[in-house]
């Protein structure tokens, strides 16, 4: 059986050596989600509450502090949050596992998750999804973007920028759709697209919590 504490200290450990590999390798927030941003900002209030979950070193943290949202991220890596915290004074990070959320409930308008799921074995990723919903507003959204593959798998990857190789969920397009709208949210949109020069076919959902 794995072991879910086990594997996020594994996790924190591969992204803390290759930290400032993967922050020079993605200078900015990823261009190729640039439409995906965009539908997610403009589904935001003015002042909007934002969780930037799986921040990073803050490139996308910084994307939304800039327009005037109210930004925390979160980052199971310490070596991240001390570069997004430089990154982004403005903003407030916390070294934090998604799996155990310890944030106050309704409070965030959106949750961004660029990526971060990958390292979320798909049993576990209905846990994830509650603590989501638990800190949401009830008109919040989520956008989360994660790798495609031939099959929904637990995989070994190389992640760009660090060179590194870690554990990391593949998806099918449907079957990740079934575990959202299985966990409470109703999908406002699915895309699945490719990084131009990119290791991996991706996919980006947006959702909402369904009442």
């Amino acid at each position: 059986m794995r072991s879910i504490r086990r594997y996020s200290h594994n996790i924190s450990q591969i992204y803390g050596r290759g930290a400032q590999g993967f922050s020079d390798f993605f200078k900015s927030a990823h261009d190729f989600l640039d439409s995906d941003r965009r539908k997610f900002i403009k589904s935001m209030p003015n002042k909007a509450e934002i969780l930037d979950c799986g921040c990073g070193p803050g490139q996308e943290s910084q994307v939304f502090a800039k327009l005037g949202f109210n930004v925390t991220g979160i980052d199971i890596t310490a070596e991240f949050v001390d570069m997004a915290a430089m990154r982004v004074p403005e903003a407030r990070f916390l070294q934090m596992d998604m799996m155990a959320l310890s944030l106050p409930p309704n409070t965030f308008d959106g949750i961004w998750a660029c990526f971060s799921l990958i390292h979320i074995h798909k049993n576990d990723v209905p846990k994830v999804l509650t603590g989501f919903k638990r800190v949401m507003r009830a008109h919040g959204k989520i956008m989360i973007a994660v790798h495609r593959g031939p099959k929904t798998d637990w995989v070994m990857a190389n992640i760009s920028g660090m060179n590194l190789n870690c554990s990391v969920q593949e998806w099918v397009q449907s079957d990740f759709e079934r575990v959202i709208q299985e966990n409470g949210f109703e999908i406002e949109y699915s895309r699945p697209f490719e990084r131009p020069g990119g290791r991996f076919p991706l996919l980006c959902v947006m959702a909402k919590l369904a009442h």
